[in-house]
């Protein structure tokens, strides 16, 4: 294999090594570069990334004739005794694993007291580098790379290994479509960690990935990695990670206190079974997950049989883009550049999505009769599929939006009626409670709608004054999808996604979204909908101010306009009506 047709891609080389820690400092302050050396058996031909652990080289086997990746340790990591114990044992433990789905591990070597391990050179892309250009998975590949990494878990798990970095980045794809995991058993430099999640501004590093129990310090096992497994997965099917932040310790928290969007709010075609799946891998307590990878895989098995026989593809895609043949990445490591294909097509209205991309007709061998036919036939089979498998994409008229937000609702006491349950939520629930109480209206009462929007008027300003727009957005998309003629429920969705865009400080777009007519204060009643408006209006104007710029006229008329209609409801209606909200 000559130079090259192997020489990876140096401007990605950085992000996408084994051991990168974003942020690590070189080799303890000092850069070395071992290309040109010898190392044993080893002929280091070039350096393909530093990270916070090392160096990570490709170089070439001379027994053999083959290329390998060595990985060396930083100088200042040798003075560990306990450290390099532990780094050793666990590196032979991989060694003796050698299984399909994990980067392979040749040796470990020390050669003028350089320390390094000789891995599998692994042509093809990581997934990091590959969800970069390509965005959310079709569900057949995401299926089958949920599969191969969790049966490495698996695998690792019968001989006690954990990885404990489980991540798009360690997740390497070959051009046949298999999946190899990266740094299995490689040890973790703890301080370099905690360094790296009090980092202003990283956003993209292990803690996008990591488990409750192991942002909290605890003790871990298998299902730490079938939770940051699950988090890739979400990732996969989504195209961006659960949780967001300024800071890694501010992600690494979300993953201990907040719950997830569902993955249906960002891609309504996902099945309900697949949904589950991934909710349940990412449970924050370890006993409410799968408590192995072989019952993961069981449930994931039934998932790809009812897709299979539903939709016309292959089983493990085939990943040919990905390599260009002439392109490798050394574990963890050098991006190649995936061939593109034709953007995916998501219907902006609810309803049944047919899928046509993984169709491929030659008209040279079809005649536009047969074609038709085809297409006809394929349109059908989608449309008599099973109802569980529609359910991720189809409008669900029974589900009431939200619920999935604070699941402790159910733990709120039920009430007699509907506005007994909100009056209780309104008066009798500490304020740490509040949104469980108020998610408890429709929960427990999911026929009254008038209250259940009631509740939801208010659940919109806790989570405004909390400005939470993570958890605004995907309540304004599920308010969007929620089956209902009702204009005051229309009223709210709209009000909701002004909130979302005053909180993103798009001024602009909260008076489009309040000065559009469904939301004309000469005609809205509620007063509670009034207010809500108002807060977003004053949450607007204080995004304006941050920037240094003035107030929109447009935004003064609509805040004077509410003003008055509330002053007009509060004189005309009884008290207890207008308060109501």
């Amino acid at each position: 294999m000559s130079d090259s047709s192997e020489k990876p891609d140096s401007k990605s080389v950085d992000e996408t090594a084994a051991w990168d820690d974003s942020g690590a400092t070189e080799t303890a302050g000092k850069t070395r570069d071992l290309t040109g050396k010898t190392l044993g058996d080893f002929e280091v031909e070039r350096l393909l990334g530093r990270g916070g652990m090392g160096e990570v080289y490709l170089a070439r086997q001379i027994s053999l004739n083959r290329p390998v990746a060595l990985k060396v340790l930083r100088t200042d990591m040798l003075n560990n005794p306990t450290y390099l114990s532990r780094f050793e044992a666990e590196a032979t433990a991989v060694a003796r694993l050698n299984h399909p789905n994990i980067v392979h591990v040749y040796m470990l070597g020390c050669v003028d007291n350089i320390r390094f391990i000789a891995m599998e050179y692994v042509q093809g892309t990581n997934l990091r580098e590959f969800l970069i250009k390509k965005g959310a998975l079709d569900l057949p590949l995401a299926l089958s790379i949920i599969k191969q990494t969790g049966v490495a878990i698996g695998a690792a798990g019968e001989i006690g290994l954990i990885h404990r970095d489980i991540k798009p980045e360690n997740l390497l794809l070959t051009r046949k479509g298999q999946v190899k995991v990266a740094d299995f058993g490689l040890c973790r430099d703890s301080d370099a960690d905690k360094i790296h999640l009090t980092q202003p501004g990283v956003t993209m590093g292990t803690p996008q990935y990591m488990s409750p129990e192991q942002a909290q310090g605890h003790a871990l096992d298998h299902r730490s990695d079938l939770y940051s497994l699950g988090v890739t997965a979400y990732h996969m099917l989504t195209g961006t990670p659960p949780f967001r932040a300024e800071t890694a310790l501010a992600v690494a928290l979300k993953h201990v206190k907040d719950t997830a969007v569902r993955p249906i709010v960002h891609r309504p075609e996902i099945p309900a079974e697949l949904e589950r799946l991934v909710m349940k891998l990412m449970e924050k307590k370890p006993k409410d997950r799968y408590q192995s990878a072989a019952e993961m895989l069981r449930d994931l098995a039934k998932i790809r049989d009812s897709l299979q026989a539903t939709t016309v593809t292959v089983p493990d895609a085939d990943l040919a883009g990905i390599g260009n043949g002439s392109t490798a990445s050394a574990s963890a490591s050098v991006v190649a550049s995936p061939t593109p294909k034709p953007p995916r097509v998501r219907p902006a209205g609810p309803g049944l999505r047919v899928r046509l991309s993984a169709i491929r007709l030659s008209s040279a061998q079809m005649t536009g009769l047969i074609s038709g036919c085809l297409v006809i036939g394929l349109l059908w089979g989608w449309l008599t599929r099973t109802p569980d498998l529609i359910s991720g994409s189809a409008p669900q008229p029974v589900a009431m939006p939200a619920l999935w937000m604070v699941p402790e609702w159910r733990d709120i006491l039920k009430q007699s009626s509907p506005e007994a349950q909100y009056r209780y939520a309104q008066l009798h629930v500490a304020k740490t409670d509040q949104e469980a109480a108020w998610l408890a209206v429709p929960g427990h009462f999911p026929s009254a709608r008038e209250w259940a929007s009631k509740a939801y008027i208010q659940l919109a300003r806790e989570l405004l004054r909390r400005k939470d727009a993570d958890r605004l957005r995907a309540f304004s998309a599920e308010l969007g999808r929620w089956n209902t003629d009702r204009m005051h429920e229309e009223e709210l969705a709209v009000i909701v996604q002004a909130a979302v865009d005053a909180l993103d400080g798009k001024v602009e777009d909260v008076i489009a979204g309040l000065g559009s007519k469904n939301l004309d204060p000469k005609t809205v009643i509620d007063p509670a909908l009034l207010e809500l408006s108002l807060e977003v209006t004053a949450q607007a104007a204080n995004a304006r101010d941050r920037g240094m710029g003035r107030v929109p006229q447009g935004l003064r008329e609509i805040q004077a306009n509410l003003l008055q209609r509330l002053y007009n409801v509060e004189l005309r209606e009884p008290l207890g009506r207008s308060r109501l909200g």
